[in-house]
């Protein structure tokens, strides 16, 4: 019951390896300048992770914060790297969660966690094993300004809370603190960085290559019938009977054919009644909706209109059951297909990111193949185990 509910609280997370693989990073200036120095062997890096202060909050839950949960070759993993994520995991379904297996959920999202902290420390280590050991201060001040800017606002909103007072005492009571959040910050972006310059890939991508893909997934640049369009709304829980509200979005309707007159489809005038009297969701920007696919919306008047009205016309009132409304099309594209000479830029980038992904798997599969790990759940345990494959699943990669 407990695996069962951990499945579904951690179905959306994002894994480790895509992590590794996102394209949105700090720079490699940052990292590189302080590391890419040549290591000698008396300046390499042993030993375990910097001592974090226990919490000792009596708020703070019932696992010690800085109890060693694994050892990951010479990473230390300690509980209140990931305590505070957890714990918030389970706050937010507790009433999903039976009070008699919130222990057991919690252990299992431990394990969960643990798990997805493998590769990172992995290669951290290697960075840790590679580099000289005074250029990692270096490393970690470079890195201090990009915590400050992206990591703590984003750990604010992901808390809710308004100030880095309140999120480091939010982190103290879930059993963590602004020291390891800042650790994991700072791991998680020299691993992303040393991958990216241990894994080296063919960046040139033939015509034919592109071209092949291109055949194979035709499908995928099909695109269906769209328009956009802009809209005139008025709610009609804004009068004491529909028929004022009607009579409203008439007069907006006059206006603008009145004010529109020879300005053409593009003209400001439907923008600017939208913008001053609309209760559209996108009346501060002029009413206009971006590409909407012909069947995607709810009101079947207002998507029939807007298939068959001609570009630029505006609409009869249409009614629905909270509003009137007034369309009008802006642009109008028939379902097709994308060439190729309009893709293959998008396709060279896409098979160069899949050459990088196998890469990236090759690089992962020896640090984990080679790897030491010990967790205060399995004990001493492969990689493979720790990520849950399948002996088929090892095989396959």
């Amino acid at each position: 019951m407990a695996a069962a509910i951990v499945r579904r609280l951690l179905s959306s997370r994002t894994e480790v390896r895509k992590l590794l693989l996102s394209s949105t990073t700090i720079g490699a200036a940052i990292v590189c300048s302080s590391f890419c120095a040549p290591a000698r062997p008396q300046d390499l890096l042993h030993g375990p992770a910097p001592e974090v202060a226990p919490v000792s909050n009596a708020d703070s839950a019932s696992i010690d914060g800085c109890q060693m949960i694994a050892r990951i070759d010479n990473q230390i993993v300690l509980a209140c790297e990931v305590l505070w994520r957890v714990n918030h995991i389970i706050e937010m379904n507790q009433d999903k969660i039976p009070p008699e297996q919130v222990e057991m959920a919690r252990e299992q999202l431990l394990k969960r966690e643990l798990a997805s902290l493998l590769d990172r420390k992995l290669i951290y280590d290697e960075f840790r094993r590679t580099v000289p050991a005074e250029n990692l201060p270096r490393v970690e001040e470079n890195l201090l300004v990009p915590f400050q800017d992206r990591e703590i606002p984003e750990l604010m909103k992901q808390l809710n809370v308004e100030s880095q007072l309140e999120l480091e005492r939010e982190l103290v009571r879930l059993g963590s603190s602004l020291a390891d959040a800042r650790r994991a910050f700072n791991e998680k972006v020299i691993a992303q960085e040393w991958v990216r310059s241990k894994v080296k890939i063919n960046e040139e991508v033939s015509p034919d290559e592109m071209w092949e893909y291109y055949q194979a997934h035709l499908a995928d640049y099909d695109y269906p019938t769209q328009a956009r369009w802009e809209e005139l709304m008025v709610r009609k829980n804004r009068f004491s009977h529909p028929g004022e509200a009607y009579a409203e979005i008439a007069r907006m309707g006059n206006e603008v054919w009145r004010q529109g007159m020879g300005q053409g489809v593009r003209g400001p005038a439907f923008a600017q009644v939208a913008k001053a009297k609309s209760d559209g969701f996108t009346a501060q920007d002029g009413g206009v909706h971006d590409w909407t696919t012909q069947g995607a919306l709810k009101a079947v008047n207002i998507d029939q209109a807007l298939f068959s009205l001609q570009v630029g016309q505006m609409s009869p009132v249409l009614e629905t059951e909270d509003a009137f409304h007034i369309v009008r099309v802006l642009e109008r594209k028939e379902a097709g297909r994308e060439p190729f000479t309009e893709v293959q830029g998008k396709i060279r980038d896409k098979l160069k990111e899949e050459r990088f992904e196998q890469g990236v798997e090759q690089y992962l599969s020896r640090l984990r193949r080679d790897a030491s790990i010990w967790t205060a759940y399995t004990g001493k345990v492969s990689a493979d185990v720790l990520l849950g494959r399948t002996p088929e699943e090892t095989q396959r990669r």
